[in-house]
């Protein structure tokens, strides 16, 4: 397997070769920022390598406290609750509804976390058809038959399509089913999509007084909407993050197992977060950088004759006639200096792949057309 040597960024470098990269997911080009390197390894210094003990105990750090303050600076909400690892966000979320839900309704195609999240509620887990809201509404009106609360899952970003599911559909679908609740793991959209980076319901309109509130119940005569994801991706940092009302973060710290029973995320990762998340705040103009590079990746590979999705998502999707067709443009490209991802197996990418190309803030109008052009040359 091939070994990163340097931190993931526009020049990557792999097995001791520099890459024009286009790959991965640092969609902000943060995790190699050098403010960021030094606020993980003042942090270490100053606070050692974690707390060791649970945060309703003493485990938390200035570093972690830190991280949701500026998160929930970022994401308009009262407070934010941070913790080790962004693969269980959806789990965090829903660690305080079992025994809430007659069944769960989840994306055929979403990521193997919500997958996992899902059968910790020991329901029924049914799968409806991909982004499809039509086939939810379906299976909501079978469920509405015996009266059952049920949690809709999708991703926010599906994490080797780039596609966004039409949550303001399924938000509207479940207006008919108190009790009820959507939950996005917006992992890839958080930092990349909406107008502030909120993810995909700020763009979808939904993002506001309603979203991270409250959990629902047998008696509630409305449904809830939930979003988390994880700083690890576009935010520079390491770690999950529910940005949330400050009441239903009390509930996560105190209530939840990942609360009370675990440990605070790592401090150079919290240190290297926070300091992420200040030039997030500070620096808007990398949003909108990483916009008009996704639009310039979009447009020339249609001008190419790929089909591509039209979609805000810093991931693009390519499929080309066959499998092989597409590992040699791959190996290809890397002969030639550009890194991309040949992915044969993953959610939605079926069964002969596709070239995953992901886009970076820091990447520059001219390494764009250098891919661009490249590949020109290959199809």
């Amino acid at each position: 397997m091939p070994t990163m040597q340097s931190p993931p960024g526009a020049k990557t470098t792999i097995d001791g070769r520099s890459y024009t990269y286009f790959a991965g997911t640092g969609y902000l080009g943060l995790q190699g920022h050098p403010d960021v390197i030094r606020a993980a390894c003042e942090a270490v210094q100053k606070y050692g390598v974690g707390s060791a003990t649970s945060r309703n105990r003493v485990g938390n750090t200035p570093p972690v406290l830190e991280v949701e303050r500026r998160a929930a600076q970022l994401f308009g909400t009262d407070d934010a609750f941070y913790f080790a690892s962004g693969y269980m966000s959806p789990a965090v979320v829903l660690s305080m509804s079992r025994g809430e839900f007659d069944a769960v309704l989840i994306d055929e195609l979403a990521h193997y976390c919500l997958e996992e999240a899902a059968f910790k509620l020991g329901c029924p887990v049914v799968r409806f058809a991909h982004c499809d809201a039509d086939a939810l509404a379906a299976n909501l009106k079978e469920m509405a038959r015996t009266g059952s609360n049920v949690v809709v899952l999708t991703d926010g970003v599906f994490a080797a399509l780039g596609r966004l599911p039409p949550v303001a559909e399924y938000w509207r679908l479940l207006a008919d089913h108190p009790g009820s609740m959507l939950l996005v793991d917006d992992a890839h959209g958080y930092g990349v999509v909406g107008e502030h980076g909120r993810g995909v319901l700020e763009h979808a309109g939904l993002w506001g007084e309603e979203v991270n509130v409250r959990w629902p119940s047998q008696d509630d005569d409305k449904p809830a909407l939930w979003s988390c994801g994880t700083l690890s991706k576009a935010l520079g940092g390491f770690g999950g993050i529910v940005p949330a009302g400050s009441e239903a973060v009390s509930v996560l710290k105190f209530k939840s197992p990942y609360g009370y029973a675990a440990s605070g995320p790592a401090v150079p990762a919290a240190g290297a977060s926070a300091e992420a998340l200040r030039i997030v705040l500070e620096q808007p103009e990398l949003l909108q950088q990483l916009r008009q590079n996704v639009v310039q990746l979009r447009s020339g590979l249609r001008s190419l004759g790929l089909d591509v999705e039209d979609s805000p998502a810093a991931v693009i999707a390519v499929r080309l006639d066959t499998a092989d067709q597409m590992r040699r443009v791959q190996e290809t490209l890397a002969e030639r200096g550009i890194w991309i991802a040949y992915v044969p197996s993953y959610s939605g990418v079926g069964t002969e792949g596709l070239l995953r190309l992901a886009v970076f803030a820091t990447h520059t109008s001219e390494m764009i057309e250098q891919l661009l052009a490249e590949l020109a040359a290959l199809l």
